[in-house]
């Protein structure tokens, strides 16, 4: 049976990647703060490992990973999916969110690549996806810190493929855009080409299978993006400071 691990597992994109990987007879460690929810996964599943987890927490990370391996040997396929987003106040920024957003979305994945390698380097072609987002692409209102963290997920995860290339293990980035989840689901403006989050996880998973080394998705969205990357900045600014709601 493989085996998968799986981050932010207990709603949107991760939940849905965990029963994705579940119903097809994958063995999931799943992994969020939320215990409860985890354990209702779980019952819906009976291959699915619930581990509850606060991923800020280095010491609890690495009592998470040991716990893994003494039931484990090896990990054939790790998906970092777990993030937060805070929207800020630019003319009142505070630390604080810059810190919580990083600590989750940016932190916690450097923290966990190294706990991990060994088990992925235990296993046969095993891959490490890593879960950023199209944002960091263009300058939308409010998400300095949520924007700042996926660029930085995003430049960690190509540079690791560079590093990592020939240890046997893929790495994969994953850049989603607008995905219908408890996350976006506050947002206060219109967000082009939403998706649910099973449309995501098709294409999350056929990705992962074809072994790809970046998804991005949906196309319209990325060629909308491209395009306005191409503007002249100043014609770029206009666009964007448009999209304030």
């Amino acid at each position: 049976m493989k085996s998968c691990f799986i981050t932010g597992a207990s709603s949107g994109i991760g939940r849905a990647l965990a029963c994705h990987y579940a119903h097809n007879g994958w063995r999931v460690y799943a992994v969020a703060r939320s215990e409860a929810a985890l354990q209702e996964l779980s019952l819906e599943h009976s291959t699915i490992v619930p581990m509850a987890c606060d991923l800020t927490d280095s010491a609890a990370l690495s009592t998470l990973v040991a716990e893994i391996t003494a039931d484990c040997p090896s990990l054939d396929l790790v998906i970092l999916n777990a993030g937060t987003c805070i929207y800020v106040d630019a003319e009142q920024l505070q630390l604080s969110d810059f810190e919580q957003t990083f600590a989750i979305n940016f932190f916690a994945i450097v923290a966990l690549v190294p706990l991990l390698l060994p088990l992925l380097k235990a296993g046969q072609q095993s891959q490490l996806a890593i879960v950023s987002s199209l944002a960091h692409v263009f300058p939308f209102t409010k998400a300095e810190a949520y924007g700042a963290s996926k660029a930085a997920v995003s430049y960690f995860t190509e540079s690791l493929r560079v590093d990592w290339s020939g240890n046997g293990v893929d790495v994969c980035l994953i850049e989603p855009g607008f995905v219908d989840t408890p996350l976006t689901k506050k947002n206060e403006f219109d967000m082009p080409f939403l998706i649910s989050s099973d449309e995501a996880v098709k294409r999350i998973s056929q990705g992962i299978a074809q072994r790809r080394a970046r998804i991005r998705f949906p196309k319209r969205l990325v060629w909308s993006l491209n395009v306005l990357r191409i503007l002249p900045y100043r014609l770029r600014l206009v666009v964007a400071r448009g999209m304030k709601p």
